[in-house]
């Protein structure tokens, strides 16, 4: 329960930050990149494959870096989908 916690906690973080940057570099009258909502999914994929490799790699790695990953993939992915759902 307390990882689950940890990987919401991480990933609402992250995805609010994000929205949080649009939302300043629209007011700053910034546009959109190009391509931004496919380099965050491969971001995301990348982080999707190391969690799963510190998580089943068999080492003794910390819970929080496993954590971590997870929400951070989670995130991204999370944020990908609420850029290309605008």
């Amino acid at each position: 329960m307390i990882r689950t916690i940890r990987i919401v906690g991480v990933a609402t973080l992250l995805a609010a930050l994000f929205r949080l940057s649009q939302d300043v570099s629209a007011t700053y009258g910034h546009e959109d990149v190009a391509g931004y909502s496919v380099a965050l999914g491969v971001v995301a994929l990348l982080f999707v494959v190391r969690a799963a490799a510190t998580e089943y790699a068999g080492k003794k790695v910390h819970v929080g870096q496993r954590d971590i990953l997870w929400g951070l993939s989670l995130g991204a992915f999370v944020s990908m989908l609420g850029r290309l759902l605008q």
